[in-house]
């Protein structure tokens, strides 16, 4: 059985219309590795991990519970002096809480993505439904047929196993705990 969920897309009025600068803060105070610019030493050489671009895509709302869905775009640079190019992109889907705290992520491979109705479509292709089933109260959201966004309701239901399995979520997927966002 599945429940309502509504997508409030893109060019839907927002309380908040600095959305981008909102997000980006949002990214660097969530002090995720992956999710934070910064610069690095590899082999003595430097490097600089910085995000490329934020886009919103709008809200999902379940319940009383509204989310706000983005992508992000981070790109290492090539090692200062170096003359080969950048490594390629590393795209994220982010679930953010309406006051901007970041509450989860997972890869996004190619980030050219939108939010119709509650369906996340790439080329006019659905790569994501945020419809609310059992399945997903309990294992998230599965983005592109190979992440999972962690369910951000907060219906959602625990799986005992998953606490054996050292916390690991999909490949790229992550939920923050509920310290880092309270």
């Amino acid at each position: 059985m599945t429940s309502a969920v509504f997508g409030g897309e893109s060019g839907a009025s927002v309380e908040q219309p600095n959305l981008v600068g909102k997000i980006t803060e949002a990214l660097v105070i969530s002090k995720v590795d992956r999710l934070t610019p910064h610069t690095f030493r590899d082999n003595g050489k430097l490097f600089s991990y910085h995000l490329k671009s934020v886009s919103y895509l709008g809200t999902i709302d379940h319940g009383s519970e509204r989310f706000i869905l983005a992508t992000a775009v981070f790109i290492r640079s090539s090692a200062v002096g170096s003359k080969y190019p950048p490594a390629r992109g590393h795209g994220f889907l982010l679930c953010l809480s309406p006051d901007f705290r970041l509450v989860s992520y997972c890869g996004l491979d190619f980030p050219d993505v939108v939010l119709v109705g509650s369906e996340l479509c790439r080329q006019q292709e659905k790569i994501g439904d945020f419809s609310v089933s059992e399945l997903t109260r309990r294992n998230g959201f599965l983005i592109d047929g190979a992440d999972f966004l962690p369910y951000p309701f907060s219906d959602k239901v625990s799986d005992p196993d998953k606490g054996k399995q050292n916390g690991e979520q999909g490949r790229g997927a992550s939920a923050l705990p509920r310290a880092a966002h309270d």
